[in-house]
């Protein structure tokens, strides 16, 4: 680096702080949208829906101030690793963020009822958003261990996406008045599912920046389906 290491330190961790309070926003917003779809709250709606200026503001901060640091610290090794995987994870919590603003456009004209469907969506909101909670933690706080713990909580996630796939399709096919909010249910459960992948590639750059591995040197591949 060009200057003190101590100055840049405390530039870095300033920075992993806003993407954390971009974190905090994004993930209000999944839980947010979540309850719009299931509880038909127009004014939550409109709540969530404000939030996306917010989220788009402090995704520009930060790629700005990211920018800026390279700039002016010059990094190497370690930090320059840090200050890419930023970049990209900013990207992944605005994604996140837009997620949760879809979900709440899934509005259906009354509530859904509460069923086996609605049970399934509800865990994997509150999974999905652990997952995003998880990997941020390790991004703040350096752990590496950490962050490769989020895979294994995707494939609960998974897990709860095919079971709740393959019930709502059984219910579609049925037909019925209620057809219209099984579709609704079908496409957040898919929004959930990209929410919790956006966890997982945050925790990726996070074991990125701490210790330079990639993926494949660490998590073996696994056939799909």
């Amino acid at each position: 680096m060009t200057d003190g290491g101590g100055e840049a330190d405390h530039d870095i961790r300033l920075l992993k702080e806003h993407v954390g309070e971009m974190a905090n926003l994004a993930i209000g917003m999944v839980a947010d949208g979540t309850r719009v779809l299931l509880n038909a709250d127009r004014d939550l709606q409109k709540s969530v829906t404000a939030r996306d200026a917010p989220l788009d503001r402090y995704d520009v901060n930060v790629e700005a101030e990211a920018i800026r640091l390279v700039a002016i610290h010059q990094p190497e090794g370690r930090d320059l690793r840090t200050l890419e995987a930023i970049l990209k994870i900013a990207n992944c919590v605005d994604r996140i963020g837009r997620l949760g603003y879809d979900l709440s456009l899934n509005l259906s004209p009354v509530p859904l009822p509460t069923s086996e469907t609605h049970d399934l969506i509800a865990k994997m909101d509150e999974r999905s958003r652990a997952m995003v909670g998880q990997s941020i933690h390790a991004l703040l706080t350096d752990d590496a261990a950490e962050a490769k713990a989020v895979f294994q909580m995707d494939d609960e996630v998974d897990d709860l996406y095919r079971k709740l796939r393959v019930r709502l399709v059984e219910l579609l096919r049925a037909g019925g008045p209620t057809t219209d909010r099984y579709a609704f249910e079908l496409l957040a459960s898919r929004h959930l599912e990209r929410v919790a992948d956006n966890a997982c590639k945050i925790a990726e750059k996070v074991v990125y920046a701490v210790t330079g591995e990639r993926r494949s040197e660490y998590f073996p591949p696994r056939a799909t389906s």
